[in-house]
């Protein structure tokens, strides 16, 4: 530890857990190793990879660079975005048929939002997860998560939608705050006073210069309560939880997500964002190596983050128009013959007309030409709507049309057609990820929530993509700067972390040690000898 923190962090962590472990009362857990997740929610590997090579997050630096923790790109699947990716973390699940943030519901019949507490609780009590298989079971804490997964408090967003029981858990989650905190009230109110301030003059200079409004309000909100407010609770509560002994936490850091949407995964507020986080990791970290027995801490990534071009700011349309209501195209013969593989050509079977839904999520879109409770294979697209198949792929800013095509998914990219096994000849920008993009195509089918088209924003930059969303951050989209993550963990680990490929990999190594107790290996001999 003396490594990595200095002696004042050291002195300031023994003082804490003194003070905090006299005035609450530790819980009774038979638990040995105990674990601490931090989930650096949207900041992508380049990022980080810099902030140790430069020291611009010096904590987590000096934590790599000592050789006491390890930092290893992961794979979690496609899509990169955060429900899928807590789908799998959490509850193990490997096909939750989650496609993005926002998308139409087929199911309720509308579009549903995951930061709308009670679509997030609709969700999750549909993903039919048995008791007992979440990570957080048997007495596990979350902060900031979508989903509750078994936890013991209630600060996730779907526990948000039973105001009744969120007030009935009021005093449980404020036990040590008075005890923890680390300012005065005044002094803490003239640095929330200072900060709000600052975020309001940052955002009015923003419109102005943009001469667009949309969002800002609702990220000043985001800004003052939660990632000023919300964020200061969280950590706090972490760390009380430790000196408790909670036998799991799982804390969401969104701050950088928020802002890299709004102002770019680069910019300056979102850089400002990194390096506020890591003063909190070395606080987190003092703590965890000071209480008996103490956590095990883990960092992780969900997704990356790239420059994001909105279409509208391109060409002045928003994607609805370009595809809805654009210029009459003709399908190819071509693309029809390989959308249809070896199949005659279908014949439009009588339907009621319905009015599509196009959303815009970040660089990717789901696109719902039917209100239909099963979405549209390749050859009733073809027969129903060959002009929005023809204006998608023709158009430059589009770079994939995914679709499904019998009980597989093939993709349209640069006029020709692809499965999941034929990605590696497709002429792919190389920002693209041919491995997450093979890996999607894969998931589709498993995903009927998912639109009948899924459309991703073509590549314009090193690290930046078309965005179909009035956003200047995205993620959830198949370049390699999305969908290649990160995991840090302690090299003396009781578990290797390296080489995931998929969360839910992730899941199922730390439920052996930390949630079921870690399992004896059963060597091929034994299986052999058992059987006989």
């Amino acid at each position: 530890m003396k490594e990595v923190i200095n002696p004042q962090l050291q002195a300031w962590a023994r003082d804490y857990v003194w003070r905090v472990g006299s005035k609450v009362g530790p819980l009774s857990s038979s638990r040995q190793r105990k674990l601490l997740v931090v989930h650096l929610d949207g900041v992508p590997k380049a990022l980080l990879d810099e902030a140790v090579r430069t020291g611009r997050m010096p904590f987590l630096s000096r934590l790599v660079t000592s050789g006491t923790y390890a930092l290893d790109g992961a794979f979690w699947g496609s899509p990169a975005s955060t429900p899928y990716f807590q789908a799998g973390f959490l509850y193990g699940l490997r096909h939750p048929n989650l496609p993005a943030y926002t998308w139409f519901d087929r199911d309720l019949g509308r579009k549903v939002q995951m930061n709308t507490p009670t679509d997030t609780l609709a969700v999750e009590s549909r993903l039919g997860c048995r008791p007992g298989t979440s990570l957080l079971s048997g007495g596990g804490h979350t902060y900031f998560s979508l989903f509750q997964a078994e936890a013991n408090n209630r600060l996730c967003m779907s526990s948000l939608a039973r105001y009744k029981v969120m007030v009935r858990s009021l005093k449980y989650e404020m036990e040590g705050i008075v005890a923890a905190r680390s300012q005065t009230p005044l002094s803490y109110l003239r640095s929330f006073g200072r900060d709000a301030w600052n975020s309001f003059t940052e955002i009015y200079r923003w419109g102005r210069s943009l001469r667009d409004w949309r969002h800002e309000s609702g990220f000043l909100v985001s800004r003052v309560l939660l990632q000023r407010l919300g964020w200061s609770f969280a950590h706090t509560k972490a760390l009380v939880d430790m000196v408790r002994g909670v036998p799991a936490v799982y804390l969401v850091y969104g701050n950088y997500d928020e802002v890299a949407h709004r102002r770019g995964p680069r910019s300056g507020l979102a850089l400002a964002e990194l390096q506020r986080v890591d003063a909190y990791l070395a606080e987190l970290y003092a703590v965890a190596q000071t209480v008996e027995p103490g956590y095990d801490l883990v960092f992780l990534t969900d997704h990356g983050h790239v420059d994001s071009h909105p279409i509208e700011k391109r060409g002045g349309q928003r994607l609805e128009d370009i595809l809805l209501r654009g210029a009459p195209l003709p399908l190819s013969e071509d693309i029809a013959r390989a959308l249809l593989d070896g199949r005659p050509h279908p014949l439009d079977e009588p339907h009621a007309p319905q009015e599509p839904v196009v959303i815009e999520s970040g660089n990717f879109s789901h696109v719902y030409l039917t209100r239909e409770r099963e979405p549209l294979e390749a050859a009733r697209l073809v027969a129903r709507h060959p002009e929005v198949l023809a204006r998608a792929m023709g158009h430059p800013d589009i770079a994939i049309v995914a679709m499904r095509r019998g009980d597989s998914a093939v993709a349209i990219i640069g006029g020709g057609v692809y499965g999941p096994d034929e990605i590696d000849s497709a002429p792919l920008d190389a920002e693209f990820s041919r491995r997450a993009v093979a890996d999607f195509l894969r998931e589709l089918p498993h995903m009927p929530t998912a639109g009948d088209l899924v459309l991703y924003g073509q590549a314009v930059s090193k690290g930046g993509t078309v965005g179909f969303a009035w956003e200047f951050g995205s993620h959830g989209g198949l370049t390699r700067t999305e969908t290649n993550s990160v995991i840090c963990w302690p090299r003396n680990l009781p578990v290797d972390l390296s080489g995931l490929s998929h969360v839910t990999q992730l899941h199922e190594r730390l439920s052996e040690v930390y949630r079921d107790g870690p399992r004896r290996v059963v060597l091929p001999e034994e299986r052999w000898a058992e059987a006989t």
